[in-house]
């Protein structure tokens, strides 16, 4: 019984100590936030700047891609960690395919990443 016991405040222990750490890396995450979408403006700014030196069609594609990045640096900045991955678990739900795919084709990058190091 008394090793039972044991177990289990180290168990609550280690569970305290799992969400402080959490709350820890979210915090950071939330701190750099700005900074980051700072960078990712910046190459959609830079990506606007260089579309039109682009043939036509390529050129018209990069500005969507500049507008998306642009899209994207404004989520960043307005919304927490929380936020992202409330909508990421919601995005996850409703398109299950799409979400397998995409973290596939993340894990196959990382991979070739890693390979290169």
């Amino acid at each position: 019984m008394r090793l039972r016991a044991h177990a289990q405040e180290e168990a609550a222990e280690l569970g305290k100590k799992a969400s402080e750490f959490g709350r820890t890396a979210v915090g950071a995450l939330d701190a750099s936030r700005s900074t980051a979408a700072s960078g990712i403006d910046s190459a959609a700014t830079a990506l606007h700047a260089n579309a039109d030196r682009l043939p036509v069609t390529v050129g018209k594609f990069a500005h969507q891609t500049a507008d998306t990045l642009s899209a994207t640096a404004d989520y960043v900045r307005d919304n927490t960690m929380r936020d992202v991955v409330t909508d990421l678990k919601s995005y996850v739900k409703a398109h299950p395919t799409q979400a397998l795919v995409g973290a596939a084709v993340v894990g196959f990058m990382a991979g070739r990443l890693l390979q290169r190091d």
